[in-house]
């Protein structure tokens, strides 16, 4: 029984979603909008990752290609995994994603660009707050994704490379 009807209608428009989340992202990190970022994060990860289950329903025949693409993409495994930890708090290694496959973040760090103080901070954060635009110096800090392997990825090239996983997804398999 379906009880409630989706608020998109399509895997497009999802990826659209997810392209805005990624915006959002990109512009909470550049000014060092702390909340912001957290927020955005959370969205986008579950806007992308999340696109699985719409390729899967609208493409049936795409499963298990869908499935591989996942299974083979760190950036998309990325998503799963702060999907998941942000949603249910703990993840649960003996059922579902995990049991198979692994969580490939181990930590979400924030990283100092360069030497400045927590009043410069502040102040880029307030001053661009106020003007409703990004600072126009580079941010204080950045926030890197480390997975188990120890390597790690700053946010806004997460976003980058899970919207070109997608897309050429889409475009690959004539998803419009």
């Amino acid at each position: 029984m379906k009880l409630l009807s989706a608020i998109y209608g399509s895997p497009v428009e999802l990826l659209d979603k997810a392209r805005r989340d990624g915006e959002a992202l990109t512009q909470a990190l550049s000014i060092c909008d702390q909340s912001a970022v957290r927020d955005s994060l959370f969205n986008f990860a579950i806007s992308a990752y999340h696109l699985l289950d719409w390729v899967k329903a609208f493409r049936p025949e795409l499963k298990g290609t869908v499935t591989a693409l996942l299974n083979g993409s760190d950036s998309l495994g990325a998503c799963r995994d702060l999907c998941n930890a942000s949603k249910h708090l703990i993840l649960t290694l003996e059922r579902g994603p995990y049991r198979e496959h692994p969580p490939i973040v181990a930590n979400v760090n924030i990283s100092p660009t360069a030497q400045t103080s927590r009043l410069h901070i502040a102040e880029v954060s307030e001053q661009a707050g106020e003007q409703g635009i990004a600072p126009t110096s580079q941010p204080p800090w950045r926030l890197k994704i480390q997975m188990k392997d120890g390597s790690k990825i700053a946010a806004e090239d997460l976003v980058s490379e899970v919207i070109g996983v997608w897309e050429r997804f889409f475009a690959d398999n004539h998803i419009q």
